[in-house]
């Protein structure tokens, strides 16, 4: 099995989507707390490619609830990017607009967030900063920390911790996003399957795992199977389909990213068993969609 990289205090390294302060920091603070170092990466591409014996995990935010699927997620896990989901954290999401000390609204030139935050914060732009120019940022955290460095006319949307984390920044409007219900899922990743985690966490019994139905048959006496036809061939609960375009060569090839699930009862029985059984069953489902003629990769089982 491979070890968790730890350092000498004990503590093993998650990487995270950066600076402090982003959502992706509060999620992977809220799953490891106190017993992690944590590692601020760029990007989430940079988050997967940091994975490795000596950073084990890394948290990457995957789907909002009101804005979709994080695309450089899907990204990283459509093509050749290390990292297995071993677990999710769902995060309640409360956007505010922070400005340099003193800016007032009217005064707003320009706004900057993710890409998401921009999107869950529309109706609020739309109202109240209609001829304000949105800029997308890597994150929340890095476009409040860019305001320290843009004219005061700048705005960031982003959490409220970034008021105390960057000096001379307040917030001027709270609860921004346009659904109250506002919630990201983060997949916490780590560096293999074989990955061993810190420590034990409950086991939702879910996988991800990603799908494609070749274009043309393999034989020429066998017939071209349909997404449907593989995804009834799983013979599991199907939480989520996400269809996005391939990164092969073949036009208009689509993969499909979907979520799975067993929630049966069973009590009694350990951790380890229930972990066996359930990576067992997977395992299985995936070999099922072989033998009908599609293409599976396992890209996480917690």
């Amino acid at each position: 099995m491979e070890l968790s990289g730890s350092e000498s205090d004990g503590r093993f390294t998650v990487a995270f989507l950066g600076p402090l302060g982003t959502y992706t920091h509060e999620a992977a603070y809220k799953r490891f707390a106190d017993h992690a170092q944590y590692l601020e990466r760029k990007t989430i591409a940079d988050v997967f490619s940091s994975l490795s014996p000596s950073v084990p995990l890394g948290v990457v935010p995957q789907e909002n609830s009101t804005f979709g699927s994080v695309i450089e997620t899907c990204n990283a896990l459509r093509g050749s990017h290390p990292g297995f989901v071993r677990g999710e954290v769902l995060l309640k999401i409360d956007h505010c607009l922070l400005v340099r000390k003193g800016v007032k609204l009217d005064e707003i030139r320009k706004v900057m967030s993710h890409e998401q935050a921009l999107g869950q914060c529309q109706e609020f732009l739309a109202t109240h900063l209609p001829l304000a120019t949105l800029e997308k940022s890597t994150s929340t955290a890095a476009a409040a920390r860019a305001l320290l460095d843009n004219p005061p006319e700048c705005a960031a949307i982003c959490s409220q911790i970034c008021a105390t984390l960057f000096q001379g920044l307040e917030v001027l409007h709270q609860g921004i996003q346009g659904e109250t219900m506002n919630f990201t899922r983060f997949y916490v990743v780590a560096h293999s399957r074989e990955t061993v985690m810190p420590f034990r966490h409950p086991l939702d019994r879910k996988a991800l795992v990603r799908i494609s139905a070749p274009k043309w048959p393999s034989k020429p006496s066998s017939t071209p199977r349909s997404i449907v036809q593989l995804l009834d061939s799983l013979r599991l609960d199907v939480t989520f389909i996400d269809r996005r375009p391939s990164v092969s060569l073949k036009p208009f090839h689509d993969v499909y990213f979907v979520g799975v699930c067993n929630f049966v009862d069973e009590p009694g029985r350990s951790s380890e068993d229930l972990w066996g059984s359930w990576t067992s069953e997977v395992d299985e489902a995936a070999e099922r969609v072989r033998r009908t003629g599609g293409e599976i990769d396992v890209l996480g089982v917690w």
